[in-house]
């Protein structure tokens, strides 16, 4: 019965500590979108497998951001488990998503039509002009 206990306990521990990283994750490519923002006036282009365009190619998860110029990150992040993040440019501002583990997270959004990998995405943290 302990061990049982132990073992669910162990797998709540590490479901938490992987939504951590995906939420800090996208933090750190917000501010690498600032940093492009205020170098270009506008946020860089999306394509349609919600990856940021570089120029002039994607830039995978996993990969640098960079215009060629400036390097706004040395590695994009990629989710820690299989799924994918999700960038989109709207209008002004843009909207980055992840799908996090932890059902009872109080961050939780309801299904916004957006996939990140082989699930609907359930976090966003967008650009604050939108």
């Amino acid at each position: 019965i302990l061990s049982v206990l132990g073992i669910s306990s162990f797998r709540t521990a590490l479901i938490k500590a992987r939504d951590s990283t995906r939420k800090s994750d996208l933090a750190t490519i917000a501010k690498s979108l600032e940093a492009y923002i205020n170098d270009h006036r506008s946020y860089p282009n999306a394509n349609s497998d919600g990856t940021i365009v570089c120029t002039p190619t994607a830039c995978p998860w996993g990969s640098a951001f960079s215009d060629g110029n400036t390097l706004y990150t040395a590695k994009l992040p990629s989710d820690p488990s299989g799924f994918s993040y999700r960038y989109t440019k709207s209008g002004t501002g843009y909207i980055l998503y992840a799908r996090l583990e932890n059902t009872q997270d109080p961050a939780l959004i309801p299904d916004p039509g957006v996939t990140c990998g082989t699930a609907p995405c359930n976090y966003k943290i967008q650009s604050s002009n939108l």
